[in-house]
Formats: structure tokens, C-alpha cells, sequence
């Protein structure tokens, strides 16, 4: 059985009494605390400890991050940052949740610091009684800045003692465990929707049989006319419904019918989708296990992805080929059969 790893990310000597204290609180959920002064981290002999401890990182799942009044370690591979910053930054790239705790008067120090921040001529002359080594106040202010503005996962918790961080990870431990179980009854409705799709959309090409044979039957002439547009229309929903479907979706998350319109269809699909809003394009990402690199586009918040380019294995090459033509069948509507499609999938 698999338990989950948790890298504690801090200066030592000065939070040393914190970062024993988690160690016993980790292990009572039966996780594993990955401290670097127990011995927890290998340190590859090929590479300096600071990069051993960064590395370490993706292979963790939890990550805690406590700042307090020192700056520590200067990061041996960039000297304008701590080694605690190059940890956080390896735990954002490595996209697994972080939980932030900063002594509380290190965080009510930086409210000063955010008042008074565009006086240099004032910042340079308030000393900071939280920090220990003033020549490092902003550099601290400015970490707890980069954590504060990350786009998600930037939550902040003032601490006192220990147990503060105790009670705050207890219930973030526990609105975690709620969210899965929540996400995983959600996941079976999805299921159970996509089945249901997929009988529809079976249904719908037997009506689509049946309505060719009526135009032909009733207007020989507009009959091609009329049953193209009719294939366009359906190869249009069926991008969208196979994009959502993909990825778990029932209709885009944040991107309005408005917001879609005013995308310019003309843009490659995947390039559409990044301008909803919903998926982000990530660059070339190695394949885990299948030593290969390819270009992805992912959908922010179920992180289901397509290939898009890269050294893509003929399954993924013929979905992307699959779903570059269904959208342009989408390309070639009106500005009316366009917003009429779209509505089906915009909330």
C-alpha cells in the first residue's frame, strides 16, 4: 500500500522546533514527512544537496511551506533566491497542493511592508523586528508576494505555535478527503452520462439516415444542399460533445456563450479551446513511462489533456487529426448556426 509523501519546506534552525513537531503530526495520518535533516532526501552524488532536495519534490505529494524571519540558504544554482524558494517553485511546477504557514508577525510586517512598498527611501529605514537579518526583509515580503499571487493554491495561514499548524492541515486535510469522495460520486454521474451520450448520439445518426431520405424524397434539387449543412452541424456538436465528453465535462466551466463567439474560429481547435479560458497549451512534456515528448492542451480543472503535437503515437495522431476535422465542419457555419451549436454547451 502507497502512502502519501508530505516535503516540509523551511529554514531549519530557527522553525527546527516546528519541523519536528509535523513529523509526529504527519505520521498520525500514517503519511510519510520528508524532512532534509533526517535523512529523508537522497543526495545523489552527482548533484549538489540543494538540487537533490529540489528533485525530491516530485516525488511527494503534499507540500508544506513555512516562512518566518529568516531567508536561509542562498539556492546554489541562483543566488537571488533561498533554497526554500527554489523548493516552492519545484512544488508549483510539480502542480501538487501547497499549504503556506507564515509566523504571524513576519505576515502582519508585510502589510507594512505592502503600504510603504513604492517609498524605497521609507522602506529602507524601517526595521522589521521579525526579520533577523534586515538586508533580506523584502526578499522575504517578496516570496510571501509570490505565493499570495499565484493564480490558484495561494492560500496563506498566519501561525503562532505548532498547533496552529496542526488544526489549520487537519481541516485542509479533511476538506481534501470531502472533495475526492465528492468528485468521486460526480465521476460515476459522468460516466453514466457519457454512456447515455453515446446511445443519443447513435440514435441521432439513424435520424440522420432518415432525414437524408426525406429531403431526397421531398426536394431532389436542395437535397445535397440541405444534407450537407446538416453534416456540418452535426460534426460541429460532436466536436464540442467529444472535447467535454474527453474530459469530463458537461458543458465549459467558465467561458460564457458570448465569451465563445467572440473567439475567432479560424484558429486551429486546440488554440480555440485555449482562449476559453477552460484549457491552458502546455509546452513539450516528456510522456511518463513512454520516453517520448509531445505538446499538449489540458483542460485546468479536471487536467484531462489531447495531444497536440510532439512525438504523438498514432492513436493520439489520428484523434487530433479527428478532431481538426469535426472543427472545421464547426469553421465553415454561419454566425447564426455557430452561436446556435455553441448554446448547447455554454451555461
Amino acid at each position: 500500500m502507497a502512502f502519501p509523501r508530505v516535503f516540509v519546506s523551511s529554514t531549519c534552525y530557527d522553525l527546527g522546533e516546528i519541523r519536528d513537531v509535523l513529523v509526529s503530526f504527519i505520521s498520525s495520518y500514517s503519511y510519510e514527512p520528508v524532512l532534509s535533516e533526517r535523512g529523508d532526501i537522497f543526495y545523489h552524488p552527482d548533484l549538489h544537496t540543494h538540487e537533490s532536495c529540489v528533485q525530491e519534490i516530485e516525488n511527494c505529494q503534499f507540500f508544506i511551506l513555512i516562512i518566518g524571519g529568516r531567508f536561509g540558504g542562498e539556492y546554489v544554482a541562483d543566488r537571488s533566491k533561498s533554497v526554500v524558494n527554489a523548493e516552492y517553485q519545484a512544488a508549483r511546477q510539480s502542480d501538487i497542493p501547497v499549504f503556506c504557514f507564515v509566523k504571524r508577525g513576519v505576515l502582519e510586517e508585510h502589510r507594512i511592508y505592502e503600504r510603504n512598498k513604492g517609498n524605497k527611501g521609507l522602506i529602507d529605514k524601517i526595521s522589521f523586528p521579525s526579520i533577523e537579518q534586515q538586508e533580506y526583509a523584502i526578499d522575504i515580503f517578496e516570496f510571501i508576494d509570490e505565493v499570495r499571487n499565484s493564480p490558484v493554491n495561494n492560500g496563506i495561514f498566519p501561525f503562532d505555535f505548532g498547533r496552529d499548524i496542526h488544526d489549520i492541515l487537519k481541516k485542509q486535510w479533511a476538506g481534501m478527503m470531502f472533495d475526492f469522495l465528492t468528485r468521486r460520486r460526480v465521476q460515476k454521474e459522468l460516466e453514466m452520462a457519457t454512456g447515455l451520450i453515446g446511445k443519443l448520439t447513435l440514435a441521432s445518426k439513424k435520424t440522420e439516415e432518415i432525414l437524408e431520405k426525406v429531403y431526397v424524397h421531398l426536394d431532389k434539387d436542395e437535397a445535397e444542399k440541405n444534407i450537407s449543412q446538416l453534416d456540418k452541424e452535426l460534426s460541429a456538436r460532436q466536436f464540442f460533445q467529444d472535447v467535454l465528453s474527453h474530459c469530463k465535462l458537461v458543458e465549459f466551466d467558465t467561458a460564457k456563450l458570448d465569451v465563445l463567439m467572440s473567439i475567432d474560429s479560424n484558429l486551429p481547435w486546440y488554440k480555440f479551446l485555449e482562449e476559453t479560458g477552460d484549457f491552458e497549451i502546455s509546452g513539450s512534456v516528456e510522456v511518463f513511462g513512454e520516453n517520448r515528448r509531445v505538446d499538449l492542451v489540458t483542460c485546468k480543472r479536471t487536467k484531462y489533456c489531447f495531444e497536440i503535437g510532439g512525438a504523438m503515437d498514432k492513436k493520439n495522431t489520428d484523434k487530433f487529426e479527428e478532431l481538426t476535422r469535426l472543427f472545421g465542419a464547426f469553421r465553415e457555419l454561419t454566425k447564426e448556426r455557430k452561436r446556435e451549436v455553441l448554446a448547447e454547451f455554454a451555461h
